[in-house]
């Protein structure tokens, strides 16, 4: 098993992993001020660790907490922190089919089948946890937390919308579904089995109407409670007859690789314009991974630390970085040795930062999808590599009007902001590193995406996943 680092045990005994940040919130939602904690939260994480201590129960962490905020001279903050459920404890709801963790993403859901907008529904959910931490509560019967629901809907969007809420919860349906290794129940979700039918390869459209079937199937047969093994089994037969073999045996190894104790690291690379980001998003929307990295928000983030006269190839655009580099004449053009060189010297500069996060993603047993022009698998090299499954994967687009028109509308989508003259004036040196990308790709063995239909560059992404996947041993035999 890979080394997790310092864990936080709860009062139900699961554990995950100390997070800074969740401790900084709580004390911030206890009246401390951000910079303040943040130092508090990083001396008692940094306490821990020197002690050698790689598991500390919640209310241990609760207690040094307080005390070093009354050892600091915050004696009102340590008592208003001691009165609230934090952030890295967990909220527990009770009803009659058992216990169960406050789920933000499956109230979330709940809010936008009554007709909220995405935005709308997550704001809310975040207030109801919100609301519950900050008045101490960390278990709940379902009933009252439906009401703290309705009461926050109706604070926020009148008493209509708050009744439709109550309405709507008299006809929901209380099939749940029981996890492994004794994991609490959850409720059957209609949607998020339609993300995990649309991972393998189904139009939403088609997705969505298989999780209704499902459903109602579930209804009629008049089932309490249902395995994630059980239910698994129903969708894969109701694939078989519906989209065939192959797409249903593609729903089983995607289900079960998301058990692999060694999380997916998919590394998605391509110049810009090629329809990275596009397919970044929608593999990891489809996979339900909610980390996604962009290596042009972590050169961002550089450039607003190191100064451009310390490296200046950090400051300027891929394609441009070559003319900040000396090259000892007057006649200063771009050629495919002068492009590249300034291309990888940014390159190498941006991939301190993303080896650093995929270290601690890895660390932290989180999957990610990690794009942009600066990913180049054997750049991003790092310690801990092994303990995950990495999937790399390039984009490129072979016509080059299909790639001059992206920028047209890029340029439609952005109001103007990213112009595409820019892009254009310097289309051939993005062509150049695309020819780069193309040959280290085929070199390497890395799959190649073509990037001219959207749709076509998912499925082709999720072939190879899933032809990557194959080969862990745990999952082989699905495909036997």
């Amino acid at each position: 098993m890979m080394d997790r680092g310092l864990e936080v045990q709860t009062k139900r005994g699961y554990r995950w992993p100390f997070s800074k940040g969740l401790v900084t919130e709580s004390l911030i939602r206890a009246g401390l001020d951000a910079e303040e904690a943040s130092a508090l939260a990083h001396a008692v994480e940094a306490s821990l660790l020197m002690e050698g201590r790689r598991v500390v129960h919640v209310e241990e962490l609760k207690g040094r907490i307080a005390n070093e905020l009354r050892r600091r001279g915050f004696a009102e903050v340590a008592s208003r922190f001691a009165q609230q459920t934090q952030s890295f404890e967990e909220v527990v709801v009770e009803d009659e089919e058992g216990t169960r963790p406050f789920s933000k993403g499956l109230l979330v859901r709940s809010l936008e089948e009554v007709g909220f907008s995405l935005r709308e529904a997550y704001e809310l959910a975040k207030s109801v946890e919100q609301r519950l931490r900050a008045e101490g509560i960390s278990r709940i019967c379902g009933q009252n937390l439906e009401a703290v629901v309705a009461e926050e809907i109706e604070r926020r969007y009148g008493p209509q919308a708050s009744a439709r809420y109550r309405e709507r919860l008299r006809f929901m349906g209380s099939v749940f579904v029981a996890e492994p290794e004794g994991e609490p129940r959850v409720p059957f979700s209609k949607g998020v089995l339609a993300q995990s039918v649309m991972s393998a390869g189904l139009s939403p459209e088609r997705a969505y109407r298989i999780a209704r079937e499902v459903e109602r199937a579930l209804s009629e047969s008049g089932r309490k409670v249902i395995t994630r093994d059980q239910l698994r089994d129903i969708v894969y037969q109701r694939l078989v007859e519906e989209a065939g073999e192959e797409i249903a045996r593609r729903y089983l190894l995607l289900r079960m690789a998301r058990r692999l104790d060694r999380p997916l690291h998919i590394l998605i690379g391509g110049v810009t314009g090629v329809g990275k980001s596009a397919l970044a998003s929608a593999l990891a929307w489809r996979l339900g991974i909610t980390r996604l990295i962009s290596s042009d928000s972590v050169r961002e983030i550089l450039r607003s630390t190191v100064p451009k006269d310390l490296l200046p190839t950090l400051h300027v655009s891929t394609f441009e970085a070559w003319r900040v580099l000396a090259w000892g004449d007057e006649d200063e053009k771009p050629t495919p040795d002068r492009v590249l060189r300034g291309f990888l010297d940014q390159v190498s500069r941006v991939a301190v930062g993303l080896r650093a996060i995929q270290a601690r993603s890895a660390r932290e047993a989180t999957s990610m999808v990690m794009e942009g022009v600066h990913v180049l698998p054997h750049q991003l090299d790092h310690p801990d590599q092994d303990s995950v499954i990495q999937v790399p994967m390039i984009v490129v687009l072979t016509d080059e009007e299909v790639h001059r028109s992206r920028f047209l509308l890029r340029e439609r989508e952005t109001g103007k902001k990213r112009s595409r003259a820019r892009y254009l004036r310097h289309f051939q040196e993005i062509r150049w590193i695309q020819d780069y990308l193309l040959e280290i790709a085929e070199a390497a063995g890395i799959p190649i995406i073509p990037g001219e239909s959207h749709d076509k560059a998912v499925e082709k992404g999720l072939e190879v996943l899933v032809e990557r996947l194959a080969n862990v041993p745990p999952l082989r035999e699905v495909l036997e």
